[in-house]
């Protein structure tokens, strides 16, 4: 891995590795007062070992701001707090502005794109740029990017990637125009061309510019790779400084970042890139998590560096702990979306499910305490890994009681799950972490009163997780039935036609995994999504060995999965011909299957050899509740799914032990 951690020359900046912090929203962009806070974030990056971080989307303009929550760079008090922002990261690394107009995926009713067609992800129609209209919006990524040279940046990055307006003019599925931005390929450039030239003209000689461009839309019709390959060439022959490849648009039915997704699975398309368009350093992002990823893509060369964005949530010190060869003790992404993307999708402010202090820094300062405690965690689920992992680094000393033999809690269930199977990055993580910072673990130890009292500790926190919730339902003994937590510990083993009763995340969950076994390959994905075709790129059907329904009473199937991701999972279940039903009552199981009754009292037989039951969970609170009750002079804190099992998800288990260790 010797290439990653070598300077490269980019324009008149030398970055002192190949990492680079991709753009990602913060959720607080657009607001005063919060330069602080980000530079806080952007800090402890930069500390981590990374040498230049790319903000979210900075709008060139009122009318290309993809939300209310950007900042654009023409407004005077967001220039200013982004004036703030560089003034505190000064000498700390370089600091790139994404230049950004969203184009037709702008959630305003005044959006603008190339031509007048809705985005199948926006209920406003946009209305088509008059040419006098693209020059003006052209001239106002040059004053933006003048701007962002003014307020302290060192470089800027021009956002023509991920389905937003510059990638718009170039795909002849948004551009239907027959004038100087539209008609074939080469006018489909011209608006991406302008942008660069006007970017140019407003800044110092040398002045970095990195273009994202999209080498791969996923869009039925998107263009070929020979016009990819026409506009990479073009952007270099305009002496862009270097080339971020991006992936797909945000309409695309094509998962890219998911963990339906196999990691490094877009290097290549971004190698491809490279090897036409000579000249010219190439980024490639999208799914590098991991150490090993990362190294093949160095070793065998494929590109010039690697952009990385939710794994700098998960672990602001990835590239320090890379150049020490110290990789077991990085917190790895778990690419699940659930704090990071579906908050900023939703205008909250971004975290990171694995690492809670993530855009908390400033109020999670980790000062190691004066006066430390004897500290006892129950349970080694997320709730109770981080409660250790965070008392032990406010200087207590920490003891955990497990009663199996290995940690990890419902992460453990829930890495036999396709693609979950990252949540055992982050058992390996705190393995390796509380070993090595001094937390005592003891496995195969049953908490009970007597050896709770025995420790002595001054304060004890129970993490003692959930147990799945018990159903009765009339002749279920007549079919082969186990509970979720059976089936995926190979205790139980369902047959060739089975019903899921309980449709939420976990029942949505057991159904991937009785249709899919094992995690997505480059040539599985490949082959599901069709993507070697490069134009049409979509979910092919298939049979899977199994007849699988998945059963809800009320509400959405796959609730409690995030919006990003859930969407992609059902499709994929739905492809192999799973079946959901909802809106129902159980009747009754008889030897022929499952017999429920709909809300408008049709009764339906679903056919089936056996049964496994997501019902739901119960919190596994019973020690505590004894406890709690004859301790005496300690502190007590009930934390996850042992606290609350209704509304328990991994996001907020992490949190509450975070926050347990910091109320000690």
């Amino acid at each position: 891995m010797s290439t990653a951690f070598t300077p490269i020359q980019l324009g008149n900046v030398t970055v002192p590795n190949r990492f680079l912090m991709g753009s990602m929203h913060l959720g607080v962009e657009g607001e005063t007062g919060v330069a602080h806070r980000m530079a806080t974030f952007y800090g402890k990056r930069f500390e981590g070992g990374v040498g230049m971080i790319v903000t979210g989307g900075i709008s060139v303009n009122e009318e290309g701001k993809g939300s209310k929550s950007f900042f654009q760079f023409l407004d005077p008090l967001h220039a200013n707090e982004l004036k703030l922002l560089n003034g505190a990261l000064k000498g700390k690394g370089v600091m790139c502005a994404q230049l950004f107009h969203a184009g037709r995926y702008a959630f305003d009713r005044n959006c603008v794109a190339p031509s007048a067609i809705r985005a199948p992800i926006n209920r406003y129609v946009p209305r088509a740029l008059t040419e006098d209209e693209c020059w003006r919006t052209i001239e106002d990524f040059g004053r933006s990017a003048k701007i962002a040279h003014e307020v302290g940046f060192g470089a800027v990055e021009i956002m023509g990637s991920e389905g937003y307006l510059l990638n718009q003019f170039f795909s002849p599925v948004t551009n239907h125009r027959d004038d100087y931005f539209g008609g074939d390929a080469k006018r489909r450039m011209n608006f991406s061309i302008e942008v660069l030239r006007a970017v140019k003209k407003n800044l110092p000689e040398g002045f970095p510019i990195i273009f994202r461009m999209s080498g791969i839309d996923l869009i039925p019709g998107n263009p070929s790779f020979e016009e990819v390959i026409g506009l990479s060439n073009a952007l270099r022959d305009e002496n862009v400084t270097a080339l971020n490849i991006g992936i797909g648009w945000h309409e695309s039915r094509i998962p890219t970042i998911s963990q339906l997704v196999p990691r490094g699975a877009w290097v290549p398309i971004a190698r491809r890139i490279k090897e036409q368009t000579p000249g010219v350093p190439i980024i490639a992002s999208n799914r590098v998590n991991d150490a090993s990823t990362i190294e093949k893509v160095f070793s065998e060369q494929s590109v010039d560096m690697i952009s990385m964005a939710r794994p700098f949530l998960a672990d602001p010190f990835i590239v320090q702990k890379l150049a020490n060869g110290h990789s077991e003790r990085i917190n790895t992404c778990v690419a699940c979306n659930q704090a990071c993307l579906d908050h900023a999708f939703q205008e909250k402010h971004v975290s990171c499910i694995v690492n809670p202090v993530a855009m908390n820094e400033d109020k999670y300062n980790f000062k190691k305490t004066t006066n430390p405690k004897n500290v006892l965690v129950i349970g080694t689920g997320p709730a109770g890994l981080e409660a250790a992992r965070v008392a032990k680094e406010l200087g207590h000393d920490v003891t955990i009681f497990e009663k199996r033999d290995q940690i990890g809690g419902q992460f453990q269930l829930a890495s036999h799950i396709p693609g979950k199977s990252e949540f055992n990055e982050t058992i390996r993580y705190f393995k390796n972490e509380l070993n090595a910072i001094g937390v005592k673990i003891q496995l195969n130890t049953e908490a009970t009163i007597e050896n709770i009292k025995a420790k002595n500790s001054d304060v004890v926190i129970f993490a003692s997780g959930v147990i799945p919730r018990e159903f009765h339902l009339k002749g279920l003994e007549l079919l082969p039935h186990g509970s979720y937590a059976d089936y995926l510990t190979g205790k139980f083993v369902p047959g060739k036609a089975v019903a899921v009763i309980g449709g939420g995340g976990i029942g949505v969950d057991v159904a991937h995994r009785l249709t899919e076994e094992n995690d997505p390959t480059l040539e599985s994905y490949n082959q599901k999504y069709n993507i070697n075709s490069f134009t049409n790129a979509m979910i092919q059907t298939a049979k899977a060995k199994r007849k699988v329904g998945v059963f809800r009473r009320n509400g959405k199937h796959g609730a409690g999965l995030g919006p990003t991701t859930f969407w992609a999972l059902k499709q994929e279940l739905e492809s192999e011909g799973v079946e959901f039903f909802q809106g129902l009552t159980y009747k009754e199981v008889t030897k022929d299957g499952l017999i429920v009754v709909f809300k408008n009292g049709e009764e339906f037989l679903y056919p089936c050899d056996s049964i496994i039951l997501c019902v739901g969970q119960e919190k596994e609170d019973s020690l505590y509740e004894q406890y709690v009750k004859q301790s005496q002079n300690q502190k007590i804190i009930l934390i996850g799914g042992a606290k609350d099992a209704k509304n328990i998800d991994a996001k907020r288990a992490f949190f509450e032990g975070l926050e347990a260790a910091y109320n000690i």
